[in-house]
C-alpha cells in the first residue's frame, strides 16, 4: 500500500542553510498535493535564545521568528525562481514555540494529524551524538510517523 502524505510538518532551525530541508518538504507536498505546516522551536535551556527571551517577552519574540520565517520563505522562493504565492498554497501554519524541540514538534504533528515530518540535520560529530544526542536522531526513535531527515550542506 502506498501511504497517502496529506499534511507534512517541516521542523526548522531558522540555520542559514535550514531552507535545504524546506525544498524537500516543498517537492513532496507538490507531488502529494499535501500542505506544510512550519515549526520552530527554541529550546528553554540554550542561552542564546534564554538571553533573547529576557528582553522581550514571549509574543513580540514569537512575532520575530514567524516574521524571520516568512522573510526565509521569500528569499527561498527568489533563489529557487518560484512563486510567492506557491506558498500561500503549500504552508497553511507558521508556529513557534518554546520547549524541548522533540516533544514540541511530536505533539505538533500529532495535533494537526500529519503523516510525516521533514527535517534537517547539521552532522555533528559521534562524540556530540554520544555526549549530548542528536534531535533528528531522537526525532526518529520517538516519532510515531515517518520522519525525513535532510543533511544540510555547510555552504
Amino acid at each position: 500500500m502506498t501511504p497517502k502524505i496529506k499534511k507534512i510538518l517541516y521542523a526548522t532551525d531558522l540555520s542559514s542553510n535550514a531552507n535545504y530541508a524546506f525544498g524537500y518538504a516543498v517537492s513532496l507536498a507538490l507531488s502529494h498535493g499535501a500542505k506544510i505546516s512550519i515549526i520552530n522551536v527554541y529550546e528553554k535551556l540554550t542561552n542564546n535564545r534564554n538571553i533573547q527571551m529576557r528582553s522581550v517577552d514571549f509574543a513580540t519574540a514569537r512575532d520575530k521568528l514567524t516574521e524571520k520565517i516568512k522573510t526565509q520563505l521569500t528569499l527561498y522562493g527568489k533563489k529557487e525562481n518560484v512563486e510567492e504565492c506557491l506558498y500561500t498554497k503549500l504552508v497553511d501554519g507558521i508556529h513557534v514555540t518554546a520547549g524541548m524541540p522533540v516533544e514540541a514538534i511530536i505533539a505538533q504533528s500529532k495535533k494537526e494529524e500529519c503523516d510525516l515530518i521533514v527535517m534537517g540535520t547539521h552532522g555533528h560529530t559521534c562524540l556530540f551524538r554520544a555526549l549530548i544526542g542528536s534531535t533528528a536522531q531522537k526525532m526518529v526513535q520517538e516519532s510515531t510517523i515517518p520522519v525525513l531527515v535532510v543533511r544540510i550542506p555547510e555552504n
